[in-house]
């Protein structure tokens, strides 16, 4: 077995002295400019005449791959607000909130399983915030089944959620759906233990998560956000109004317009995602209906 060659720094034979010398400065002399650089066919003392490879000077990093559904830039002066122009129903006793939420249910279960075996409702939670005290207990429950209506039920009167509440909240057709939504259900956990956040949480829909896995896109969504690259529209979240006393009975026009609103588009948001995630399917299978077969 052959000794394996020694590398080139470890030779007895030197290196030339203009292979020794770099410049970054292409007006500066070598040590030597008699000496001519030897061309890459030749060998130094020591090594084997081998082929060396080229590095290509001219290569190009190929650009990337066009994303399904680019991020919409747009002017956010130029985007219109969005527009609520179905009822709101608001509700400050617990035996209003209770007929609502039966009502709810039986309409749920009348809704045709096929197709859609789960049915959508935008869910919320507003409550009041203080840099001083912090999180106050949750105020209002938001809910929207369909888009000419939402629901806003004044639970801070409450000292515990109406039965039939909780039976829509955990109804094993209904898809709760919001973004965030899961810290949402925490913090109603925290406030009414007796709302199970485990079966809320295993059967909701996070509608940023929603959006990446269909676009194969990843990050964080905030509501505003999503409602500009999907819809096209601007929500108002007036701080003035985000940060009122949600407590405080009764709620102002503004403040029972701006919680419509966030279930609202949610709802909007779900369908508009339902239906690309349709399409999408679709262009799939008809792809591979037109790919020959072996």
């Amino acid at each position: 077995m052959s000794k394996r060659k020694q590398p080139l720094w470890l030779c007895d034979s030197p290196i030339p002295a203009a292979k020794r010398t770099v410049s970054n400065n292409e007006n500066k002399p070598t040590e030597r400019d008699d000496v001519k650089p030897k061309k890459l066919s030749e060998s130094l003392p020591g090594e084997e005449n081998t082929p060396r490879r080229q590095l290509r000077s001219n290569y190009k990093i190929p650009d990337e791959m066009p994303k399904r559904e680019p991020l919409i830039r747009l002017n956010i002066d130029d985007v219109p607000f969005i527009e609520y122009k179905g009822a709101i129903k608001y509700f400050t006793e617990m035996h209003d909130m209770a007929y609502h939420c039966d009502q709810l249910i039986q309409w749920v279960e009348q809704q045709p399983e096929k197709g859609q075996p789960k049915v959508p409702i935008g869910f919320d939670l507003e409550w009041p915030f203080s840099f001083k005290t912090g999180a106050g207990k949750t105020a209002l429950m938001q809910l929207c089944a369909t888009t000419d209506v939402c629901y806003l039920f004044q639970i801070s009167c409450l000292k515990k959620l109406p039965a039939a509440m909780l039976r829509l909240l955990n109804h094993p057709r209904v898809q709760l759906h919001g973004v965030n939504v899961k810290n949402d259900f925490r913090k109603l956990a925290r406030d009414f233990p007796e709302a199970k956040v485990e079966n809320m949480i295993e059967s909701c829909m996070e509608l940023g998560q929603w959006y990446n896995r269909i676009h194969g896109s990843s990050g964080i969504w905030s509501l505003e956000r999503l409602v500009l690259q999907v819809c096209q529209l601007r929500i108002d979240k007036n701080k003035k109004v985000r940060m009122s006393k949600w407590n405080f009975l009764p709620l102002s026009d503004d403040q029972k317009m701006y919680a419509a609103v966030d279930v609202y588009i949610g709802q909007q948001i779900y369908h508009k995602l339902r239906e690309k995630e349709a399409k999408l399917e679709q262009e799939r299978l008809d792809l591979a209906l037109e790919l020959p077969t072996t």
